[in-house]
């Protein structure tokens, strides 16, 4: 295989970063079909110059000619959507959150056991964002020593026109969990800390607060709230014996620092522009995606992984509505 031949499933804001992604790599990767459901997407896409345009996911995983699929469709589809191109002998990336319940969590899990030979990723985006995987890359190899303490606040007051496709995210009520979409601050942490053997958590009107206890016996903390006034801000603090990262925005710009004393003269992460705005994290995710595929290299976000912080963000649901600890189920 020359190239990944991909079929994209869904054109909204998420799709559309996702194609323009593939078309940073044309020489690793080509979309040839697209799955347009509705009037309007299907008119986007002719803009796009894709050779085919599918008005059904169904009748688009007959093609043998698509190696791959990439579904960035409402959260509601996303298992049974994975379940079927699994099945159907495809790779496939499926957009956040990887599934709903435990149940579809178990189904993915037989799924993979099934199909190893295909390659199935969750697009969690920020493993792909520079300073974060920055972030990763220095916690890894000790450089802040054991890590005791990681926190992660989500704080965001959309404008409802700016992400018109969050009406369909949340069609099925499963996909409104108290902790939101803090389900990125989630796989964020575990990405850096590991597996998560404990929650509880606590919620108002307007905040929400998960605290992970880590397998290795760190503590973590995520804070969500949709009610704030200021900018967007998606933090994150790691906090080592020997050193602490702190990544935070400013001015559009998401930086990092890297402290090795008490003195105000921290190393600098490698800088990422605003989510979506031109930043790079999409081609790099599509990439790794795609060297997957063709090369056999590790996946930054394998379904697997998905499923696991679905599996932390239910027991944070479940902690918050009984008011108790809940151990994580995988």
């Amino acid at each position: 295989m020359d190239k990944v031949k991909i079929c994209l499933v869904g054109t909204g804001w998420t799709g559309t970063n996702h194609f323009n992604g593939y078309k940073a790599i044309p020489e690793k990767a080509t979309v040839v079909a697209v799955v347009a459901h509705s009037d309007p997407s299907k008119a986007k896409v002719e803009t796009w110059e894709v050779p085919k345009i599918y008005r059904s996911f169904d009748e688009a995983l007959k093609d043998d000619e698509i190696d791959a699929f990439d579904l960035c469709t409402p959260h509601y589809l996303h298992a049974e959507q994975l379940l079927a191109c699994l099945q159907a002998g495809k790779h496939v990336m499926g957009e956040t959150p990887a599934c709903l319940t435990l149940e579809e969590c178990r189904a993915l899990r037989v799924a993979l056991f099934e199909h190893p030979n295909q390659k199935a990723a969750t697009g969690h985006i920020c493993r792909s964002w520079p300073t974060y995987a920055h972030a990763k890359e220095i916690a890894s190899t000790g450089e802040i020593g054991d890590v005791f303490y990681l926190s992660s606040n989500y704080a965001h007051k959309p404008d409802p026109n700016e992400y018109p496709s969050s009406q369909t995210w949340g069609h099925n009520p499963r996909a409104r969990a108290r902790l939101g979409t803090s389900y990125h601050s989630v796989d964020l942490l575990r990405w850096i800390a590991g597996d998560v053997e404990e929650v509880s958590g606590d919620y108002t009107d307007h905040a929400r607060l998960a605290v992970l206890k880590f397998k290795n016996g760190a503590m973590g903390k995520v804070f969500n709230s949709a009610s704030v006034v200021r900018p967007y801000i998606m933090s994150l603090s790691v906090y080592g014996h020997e050193g602490t990262i702190v990544c935070w925005w400013e001015e559009e710009i998401l930086h990092g620092y890297l402290h090795k004393s008490a003195e105000w003269n921290p190393d600098r992460l490698k800088s990422t522009p605003l989510h979506g705005r031109g930043s790079p994290e999409w081609a790099y995710e599509m990439e790794n995606f795609v060297d997957g595929i063709l090369e056999g290299k590790d996946l930054v976000c394998p379904l697997s992984e998905g499923i696991a912080t679905v599996e932390t963000c239910l027991a944070i649901e479940e902690a918050m509505t009984h008011s108790t600890k809940v151990r994580v189920t995988t």
